[in-house]
């Protein structure tokens, strides 16, 4: 899927963020397809920016948001400014968004039952 956020869908997702800032849309413009597409193989889905749920949209928007480093930051210092990112995982908070739509770990087939 080839998905090019428009300025509007750009401003959309940077609201839901609380980002006002102009200085990073072509992030979100590379960003927002990734962390769809990201989405899509996660959840075993095939969702576009028109057919996403509300709580994927809240994910899509904090998700990118967290990996331009503004969600992740960790620790700060005053002394000799010292910052510390952590990228590793997404907090629990935007993960918990995505468990209704896992399409993955709900079982089609169960051992003890006969397939009709």
């Amino acid at each position: 899927m080839t998905w090019t956020p428009t300025d509007e869908e750009i401003k959309y997702y940077k609201v839901i963020c609380g980002d006002k800032s102009s200085t990073n849309d072509e992030f979100y413009k590379v960003m927002l397809p990734l962390v769809l597409d990201m989405l899509n193989d996660q959840l075993c889905q095939k969702f576009t920016p028109t057919t996403l749920p509300s709580a994927l949209k809240i994910f899509l928007a904090k998700a990118t948001n967290f990996f331009s480093g503004n969600g992740a930051l960790k620790g700060r210092s005053m002394g000799t400014v010292s910052y510390t990112f952590d990228f590793g995982t997404l907090p629990s908070a935007l993960t918990d968004l995505l468990k209704p739509y896992d399409a993955c770990r709900k079982a089609k087939f169960h051992v003890f039952q006969p397939v009709r």
